[in-house]
C-alpha cells in the first residue's frame, strides 16, 4: 500500500462510477493541480479570500508593457503564499502570441523531489 502524503478534493466533484463517492486526488497530482489552480485564478474571484491567487490573466490584457521578469515574481510570490506543500525553485515564462507559457520547476517539501509544471495561459477572444 502506497503512502498518501497529501489529499485534495477534485474540483469537478467527479464520482467513482461504482460507489458514488468522490475520489480525492492525491499526492503530485494535488500539488500539480493546486498550482495550476493558484496561476491561473485572478486575485479576487474567491469569496472570503481576496489575495488568493494571481494576475496573470491581467498581463493579457494589458496595453503596458511588461517584463516576463514581472510575471515570473507575481507567480513565485502567489506560489510562494499559497502553496506551503512545495518549494518554489524557479519560475520561467515565455510571452506568446496570444498567451504566457509557464514553467514551474518545485520541490515537494515531504519527499524532497524535484519535478516541474509546464502551462499555457491564453487569452481567449
Amino acid at each position: 500500500m502506497a503512502i498518501v502524503f497529501y489529499k485534495d478534493l477534485p474540483l469537478d466533484f467527479t464520482p467513482h462510477p461504482v460507489t458514488g463517492d468522490v475520489r480525492p486526488i492525491t499526492d503530485e497530482t494535488a500539488i500539480r493541480r493546486s498550482i495550476a489552480n493558484i496561476i491561473r485564478t485572478s486575485k479576487g474571484t474567491r469569496p472570503f479570500r481576496p489575495d488568493y491567487g494571481s494576475n496573470i490573466k491581467s498581463y493579457l490584457f494589458s496595453n503596458n508593457i511588461f517584463s516576463e521578469y514581472e510575471i515570473n515574481q507575481q507567480i513565485y510570490n502567489s506560489l510562494t503564499a499559497f502553496e506551503p506543500r512545495i518549494i518554489v525553485v524557479s519560475v520561467t515564462t515565455k510571452i506568446e502570441n496570444n498567451g504566457i507559457s509557464i514553467d514551474v520547476s518545485y520541490r515537494i517539501k515531504n519527499t524532497g523531489r524535484l519535478t516541474s509544471l509546464q502551462t499555457l495561459v491564453k487569452r481567449t477572444a
